[in-house]
């Protein structure tokens, strides 16, 4: 009998153990705000947490990827809004210059001009955004044309460039963000000639024939200039989409990454209202147990040994 009663006080204090260790927990959970601080609070969460946690930390590396891109791409569409309004004001010139009062002095004076401004599109195929050429494709550790006016185009091709380069947005979708000054300014048909709209070669062309006093040349030098000037937009275009596709992947990183870190908090988070009612459950449960066990009978050892003898 006595042993049957050491099993029922021991039990007892087993239980009251366990439910002092939930009001603890609970107490834990209320006073820190997380529900789940280590792997045995909820061990079938825990795979779920860390899924989205690894998800998490893969749309922060995208969005920063995303925001080293957008200061690129801005860098190349203000470089290219920049080259169109040199190509308007070339425009201008050429048409100035072709009429038959324009003297040779004038168009001489006007070769230098034009000179310049071929300069200026090299020093706009140069753009660099933090240390690197904007323009240089694979290659953006160094300038990839210099002014050469004894060139057919006027310039002299330091590198041959490619852009293979693809960005990723959240869902995994690639899209190319960048084009190389080759493409944009120097563009050559499959065998390396000039293609009929290169920019650097339409400018030069304008050059030669105003040095030489070509009205001719002037007036085909026009024709080239518009087609190049066309070119030239059709890029401008390409990088003000990209600035759209960066920023529509950055607002869907964002927006993915939210909805991650709402559902870790929903998982890992205390729900404060379910805990105070778990709270008072629990610490209820103790005080009813506690006054259960003092509404015992106490029963001696010689008791038990008086009524076995009756």
């Amino acid at each position: 009998m006595i042993q049957n009663l050491n099993i029922v006080s021991q039990q007892f204090l087993a239980n009251l153990q366990t439910l002092q260790q939930r009001i603890a927990d609970t107490q834990r959970q209320v006073s820190s705000g997380v529900r789940i601080s280590k792997p045995s609070d909820d061990p079938g969460a825990v795979t779920d947490l860390l899924q989205l946690e690894s998800d998490i930390g893969r749309l922060k590396q995208v969005s920063s990827n995303l925001s080293s891109v957008k200061g690129e791409v801005d860098s190349g569409e203000a470089a290219l809004q920049s080259a169109t309004q040199i190509m308007l004001q070339v425009q201008t010139l050429a048409v100035q210059s072709a009429s038959s009062i324009v003297t040779a002095a004038t168009r001489s004076g006007l070769s230098e001009l034009v000179g310049q401004i071929l300069g200026q599109l090299v020093s706009v195929s140069q753009t660099q955004f933090e240390g690197r050429y904007v323009f240089g494709g694979d290659t953006d550790g160094q300038p990839s044309y210099q002014v050469n006016l004894g060139s057919p185009t006027g310039v002299d091709r330091l590198i041959t460039m490619s852009a293979t380069r693809q960005i990723q947005d959240a869902t995994g979708v690639t899209f190319a963000d960048s084009r190389t000054a080759q493409d944009i300014f120097d563009h050559r048909n499959p065998n390396d000639t000039t293609a009929a709209d290169n920019v650097f070669a339409a400018v030069n062309s304008l050059r030669v024939a105003l040095a030489t006093n070509d009205q001719p040349g002037i007036i085909s030098a026009i024709d080239s200039i518009h087609v190049a000037s066309d070119y030239l937009s059709q890029q401008l275009a390409f990088y003000g989409r990209v600035q759209d596709q960066v920023a529509t992947a950055t607002d869907l990183a964002h927006k993915f990454q939210l909805q991650y870190e709402t559902a870790v908090s929903t998982k890992k988070d205390t729900d404060m209202a379910t805990a105070a009612v778990e709270l008072t459950q629990e610490q209820t449960s103790l005080q009813a147990a506690i006054q259960a066990q003092a509404s015992l009978p106490r029963t001696s050892l010689f008791s038990f040994i008086q009524n076995g003898q009756n």
